[in-house]
């Protein structure tokens, strides 16, 4: 459901570019955790530098997690990934049904109603 579907799609593409920025950001703090985790256990000798560099990348997740969720939607104005109480990182805003890559693929939402 489109508010307003005679919006060009290139017009959403800087906010959009923004959600796909923190959205990398996202995947690439989830991807460090293993071989953070290996590289401490293997060059500190002791579970002490484990504990601490899980205790950081824990705190990194959380930041990160809010930057995602926090980020609202250049067609709505509504967050992009969080709808109420819950965060769930799709593809498309959670309120207009936006994709993230409208800006580069043409925006769909209109074929979509009427299918």
């Amino acid at each position: 459901m489109a508010e307003n579907p005679s919006k060009d799609p290139v017009d959403f593409g800087p906010g959009l570019r923004k959600i796909r920025q923190r959205r990398w950001f996202l995947w690439l703090t989830i991807l460090i955790y293993l071989p953070a985790m290996m590289a401490s256990l293997r060059f500190s000798g002791g579970m002490n530098m484990a504990v601490k560099v899980f205790i950081a990348w824990i705190i990194l997740l959380f930041i990160t997690v809010w930057f995602v969720a926090t980020i609202r939607c250049p067609d709505c104005g509504n967050y992009f990934h969080t709808n109420g109480p819950t965060f769930f990182p799709a593809r498309r805003c959670l309120h207009c049904r936006l994709h993230i890559n409208a800006d580069k693929k043409g925006d769909d939402r209109v074929k979509q109603e009427t299918e």
